[in-house]
């Protein structure tokens, strides 16, 4: 019982377009940032003072914080699992007029275009995508009527 709300009690942060738990967002930035300072002074303190001339330590150290940085993205990346679900819902044309209405777009002048152009058709019947768009013909004689 304690998980769903702990659930409802994180704090969500808009980053980029993206929404994120704040705390997973520091956590993952600190990670980063240890592991890539790690690798910067290993590479100039621990490893290429040996095996390097004195010149290149400090652009192999950048490579080596570079890999450090790399190492922080797969750590994160195995640490924190997205938490968002998508739910996929079928569109029915009514549906989808209502949202081009409210996005202020031509639901006609983008069937045209899906009807004058053969290759979208074509795609839009592969994908099945062109029912959404497209309407039935007692629907379309029904909608001239109407206007």
């Amino acid at each position: 019982m304690e998980e769903p709300e702990q659930k409802r009690s994180q704090a969500y942060v808009e980053i980029i377009g993206d929404t994120v738990v704040g705390k997973d967002l520091i956590m993952t930035i600190s990670i980063s940032v240890v592991l890539s300072f790690l690798g910067f002074f290993a590479g100039r303190e621990l490893i290429f003072p040996r095996i390097a001339p004195e010149e290149m330590i400090l652009s192999y150290s950048l490579l080596s914080g570079i890999a450090g940085s790399v190492t922080g993205l797969l750590v994160n990346t195995f640490l924190f699992k997205p938490k968002r679900t998508l739910n996929e819902t079928a569109s029915t044309n009514a549906e989808l007029s209502e949202i081009y209405e409210k996005l202020q777009l031509d639901m006609e002048e983008e069937r045209d275009s899906i009807v004058n152009d053969p290759v979208t058709t074509a795609e839009m019947k592969e994908q099945g995508f062109y029912e959404m768009f497209i309407l039935d013909e007692q629907t379309q004689s029904d909608e001239k009527e109407k206007k």
